[in-house]
């Protein structure tokens, strides 16, 4: 554990002093920050614009429909897009320069003159790149948390500040999954540069390609708003209309389901209501909603560490 530790402690501290951990914190709450920012002028004018209708409403004498209700966590539609496309990116590139610094400087071969085991320099590295995501994903948490407050002037209740919770916990774990991904791959190859284009068809597959064959094959994503809703088919109409597509639906389901990408959409969509089935539910019923989302998650991340378990990598 002493040896682990050692490791841990030198790779945070290589990570530091190449600034990785400032620019990504200020590549994120800018992203953060302009994604709340574009969310609330959005869903402001949302408000004038019922405000407008609502006067000719009761010019008209007719009752004005119900007000748009702000459940802020919904907002963040933005941010998860950019956890999803550039943590991916930034998992790869951790991965990548956690060996590639150790081959440059021989680092490697003098380390294990050292009464240090393969096995603790994989545990070490895993564990000090996995504080260091969790670190950065705090602050996008707590970025979150302070920009609610002071652009929306609203404050999170005790329920959707622990969605924000899990909402860091499962991000760094899937950022965590593509640092193993490029990890393993930087040992595995033998030109470390090929492990680092193989990580990114798999970053493209994965992230863009996948995700995006399932939301063109979805018909509800024709339309802005939703086709179903443009055509005011109401959830028990739309269903009966699906069930005659089964076998098209199960063939959209499968390729979205490769995706881990995915999997992690649709379980943050799940915490921060950004599916309105999700808006006041109760959050056990949206846990166990997207429970098979979250596990895959977690026996993702489960398969890569006892993947990197084996010492016969670093022999390369």
């Amino acid at each position: 554990m002493n040896n682990i530790t050692i490791i841990a402690k030198k790779e945070l501290k290589d990570i530091m002093r190449s600034k990785i951990f400032l620019y990504m914190v200020i590549l994120l709450v800018v992203l953060t920050i302009t994604s709340l920012t574009v969310s609330f002028l959005v869903f402001n004018s949302q408000v004038d614009e019922y405000q407008k209708s609502v006067n000719v409403l009761k010019q008209l004498g007719k009752e004005p429909p119900a007000p748009p209700k702000l459940y802020p966590l919904t907002l963040l539609r933005g941010v998860v897009d950019y956890i999803e496309i550039v943590g991916a990116i930034l998992g790869i590139l951790l991965g990548y320069i956690s060996i590639s610094k150790e081959r440059n400087t021989k680092a490697f071969k003098l380390l294990l003159t050292r009464p240090i085991s393969k096995r603790d320099i994989t545990y070490g590295k895993i564990i000090s790149n996995a504080l260091f995501i969790l670190a950065l994903m705090t602050v996008v948490g707590i970025m979150i948390i302070l920009s609610i407050y002071f652009i929306g002037g609203v404050m999170l209740s005790g329920v959707e500040l622990l969605k924000v919770f899990l909402f860091i916990i499962f991000s760094t774990m899937y950022i965590l999954l593509f640092f193993m991904i490029s990890f393993f791959l930087s040992l595995q190859q033998k030109t470390i540069v090929h492990a680092l284009i193989i990580s990114f068809i798999i970053w493209l597959v994965f992230v863009l390609i996948l995700p995006q064959i399932g939301d063109t094959m979805d018909p509800d994503n024709q339309v802005p708003g939703g086709l179903f809703k443009s055509l005011n088919i109401d959830k028990p109409q739309e269903k009966q209309i699906m069930t005659k597509f089964a076998g098209y639906e199960s063939s959209r389901e499968v390729i979205e389901q490769m995706s881990i990408t995915k999997h992690y959409e649709r379980a943050i969509f799940g915490f921060f209501g950004i599916k309105a089935v999700y808006n006041d539910m109760p959050l056990l019923e949206v846990l166990n909603a997207v429970m098979v989302n979250m596990l895959v998650l977690i026996i993702s991340v489960v398969f890569g560490f006892l993947l990197l378990r084996n010492k016969s990598y670093y022999e390369r």
